[in-house]
């Protein structure tokens, strides 16, 4: 049976109005789903919210989110982040644009070490801005390359994202995640060209540290150390995988552990900062935990209403073919990455798509990459993407909002040529997941 489009609208409606209302997003899919089970199901819908709050909170895979979320924290507080901005520094401060272009190079290991988007752009944000805006930078400039290198947390492995989608969609966790590292190195790589152009045509926007404030070549070696324990994270988590030595689950936990092991030898544990650290990892365990059991309630409802059956009628009569398809998908994902947080969109949307695009002869992995890069793009897009709030609670009061948007929209164009070209060159997606995981 297939509920009338008049009810999907009056679901997704009332959805849309508390989002707009303000009400978090958790309460608004768990409070939406809830009142449109207990309507739809009567009693036996108490059955329905029981199992799945249940399920949500002993899904296995999860497990990697809680890891990865204090991998993250711990990172925050160890000072690698300080110690590659001044190493980045000292290499990359007498060119035009140089700390700019640092910045979205260190956003990228950042995002490669704790899988997601707001931790990158918070710490970039406090260490970064400050600095490029001290040393001549354009403010709108600086801010930008810090929104753009935050989000890349999206698409870099280990990504909190890729673990959602894989769950929901189907799909690897292991082959999304190697899926993913060169779209997120095309990304570094057009972002670092838009500001060397930028830079260059107008000096005035990133201009060159002054000769007495460079390193010297002992400096600048002395500096690499900072890379030691980043690469060592990296190869621990993105190796155990490949080598098959590790689950993904497995090598979240190893990735938590090494970063705890790194904190230690630098000395930054002590005076109440590990229970601090502990304190915002279940927090976020828990945000996140309560948006995907609002999500897989409201997955619940739209099932029952038949929306599968009513998204096969749509596209079989789009004209234009399986593309026709494609573009209408990544545009709504993005619409509602303007709205709502990656892990709702996920878990709304994937189980939706998935089984449509393989059937329309699309390759799942690379669709669930693109996927993702799509939402990485939302995340910077006016008036509602997450990064810009993110930056928008770190940086000085004189910064208005909108200049936070004007920052980001150079960089939401970069982000749409990084998609396109993955779309035109699917293989910039699939070639290593398929090459390195059987």
């Amino acid at each position: 049976m297939t509920f009338p489009v008049w009810a999907f609208a009056l679901l997704f409606g009332a959805m849309i109005l508390c989002l707009f209302a303000g009400v978090p997003v958790a309460f608004t899919l768990g409070g939406v789903a809830t009142i449109s089970i207990l309507i739809l199901m009567g009693y036996d819908g108490t059955y329905v919210l029981a199992n799945g709050l249940f399920s949500t909170f002993t899904t296995d895979t999860y497990l990697a989110i809680a890891m990865f979320l204090l991998m993250g924290n711990v990172l925050q507080k160890s000072g690698i982040a300080d110690d590659l901005y001044e190493m980045l520094f000292k290499w990359m401060g007498g060119i035009r644009g140089g700390l700019a272009m640092g910045t979205v190079i260190i956003c990228a290991i950042f995002g490669a070490m704790c899988g997601g988007s707001g931790p990158a752009t918070v710490t970039m944000g406090l260490i970064a801005l400050p600095s490029m805006v001290k040393r001549g930078y354009d403010r709108k400039l600086a801010m930008g390359c810090i929104l753009a290198g935050g989000v890349l947390g999206i698409i870099i492995p280990p990504s909190i994202p890729m673990i959602i989608l894989a769950n929901y969609g189907n799909l690897s966790v292991g082959k999304l995640f190697f899926g993913g590292v060169m779209p997120g190195v095309l990304c570094v790589l057009i972002y670092i060209i838009y500001i060397a152009i930028r830079c260059n045509l107008n000096p005035n926007l990133g201009p060159v540290v002054p000769k007495e404030d460079r390193a010297t070549w002992a400096e600048k070696m002395q500096s690499l150390k900072a890379l030691i324990g980043p690469i060592i994270l990296i190869l621990l988590v993105l190796g155990s995988i490949y080598t098959g030595a590790a689950t993904p689950t497995e090598a979240a936990a190893i990735g938590a552990i090494g970063s705890l092991i790194i904190a230690l030898l630098k000395k930054r544990l002590g005076g109440g900062v590990f229970g601090e650290i502990l304190k915002r990892t279940f927090i976020l365990v828990a945000m996140i935990l309560w948006i995907l059991v609002g999500a897989n309630l409201f997955n619940v409802v739209y099932n029952y209403m038949g929306a599968f059956n009513l998204l096969n009628d749509v596209t079989a009569a789009l004209p234009g073919g399986k593309w026709t398809v494609l573009i209408l998908m990544l545009l709504l994902n993005f619409i509602l990455g303007c709205l709502m947080d990656d892990f709702a969109i996920i878990t709304l949307t994937a189980p939706l798509y998935l089984p449509i695009i393989t059937g329309l002869g699309f390759d799942g992995l690379w669709f669930g990459v693109a996927f993702l890069l799509n939402l990485q793009m939302a995340y910077l897009t006016p008036p509602f993407g997450f990064n810009l709030f993110y930056m928008k609670s770190i940086v000085p009061k004189d910064v208005k909002l909108t200049e936070i948007y004007r920052a980001s929209i150079p960089f939401v164009g970069l982000e749409m040529i990084a998609l396109f070209i993955c779309i035109l060159v699917p293989e910039i997606i699939t070639y290593l997941p398929n090459t390195l995981i059987a």
